[in-house]
């Protein structure tokens, strides 16, 4: 369940945010200033959502565009081809889930609820709060790095990125890439493919990495960590 106490702070800080944004917008003697100040930043306010815009990374994506255009060409062609079969095989996943759900529906057994093939994450519910740091920090990685495969990728397929963004809503951190919707318009299908898969494409390389990271410490932090000596727990049997 999720923990009141950090229910309480979290919509206590929210209100507190909000409540400011408004005053400082209703002033007669702060109004222009801040609104000034927040345009200036890229910062935009409403409630439970806070959003932040910028320019200051258009080179670096301009220069990750450039690189070995060949390369570039192949990667995006090898996002655009698992950008399809992936989403063939969320269609599968999804109906089989839904499926699950129906037979949870109409059935007594309590041991289907544990066997569903997708679950939604839930702070405080199926996710401990100790491992919000992680959480989020895994969301926002994911985030910056499936919106750089967005930005790249459009830059290659000469539309125009306005700029790169975060936000937080609530208490989940994501990011965004502000792309010209005239020049996206204008290529062709398949181009636009190639964009849209980025993003996916970029995060199921992380992925990998990631899992190769983790099988590969023990080679990498030898002889400081090392496996197959002293005690080790298998299993916890419950009460």
């Amino acid at each position: 369940m999720i923990p009141v106490p950090l229910l309480v702070c979290v919509m206590a800080a929210w209100c507190a945010v909000y409540l400011a944004d408004t005053l400082l917008r209703t002033s007669v003697t702060h109004r222009i200033s801040y609104e000034s100040w927040l345009a200036s930043r890229g910062l935009m306010l409403s409630p439970f959502h806070l959003r932040w815009q910028t320019t200051m990374f258009n080179r670096l994506f301009a220069y990750c565009a450039r690189i070995n255009p060949r390369a570039l060409y192949l990667w995006f062609n090898s996002g655009l081809v698992f950008g399809i079969v992936a989403m063939l095989g969320s269609v599968v996943l999804l109906v089989k889930t839904l499926q699950q759900t129906l037979a949870q529906m109409t059935t007594d057994n309590p041991r289907m609820g544990g066997q569903q093939t997708l679950q939604v994450v839930v702070p405080g519910v199926n996710l401990p709060t100790s491992q919000l740091v992680y959480f989020f920090s895994a969301l926002l990685l994911s985030g910056v790095i499936h919106e750089l495969g967005h930005a790249v990728a459009a830059l290659r397929e000469q539309v125009r990125v306005n700029g790169f963004g975060m936000f937080v809503f609530v208490v989940y951190p994501g990011a965004f890439v502000d792309l010209f919707t005239t020049h996206l318009n204008l290529i062709s299908p398949t181009q636009q493919l190639r964009i849209f898969c980025a993003g996916v494409w970029h995060n199921f390389v992380l992925c990998v990495a990631a899992l190769a990271f983790l099988f590969l410490l023990p080679i990498l932090l030898f002889p400081v960590y090392y496996t197959g000596a002293g005690a080790l727990v298998t299993e916890v049997v419950q009460i």
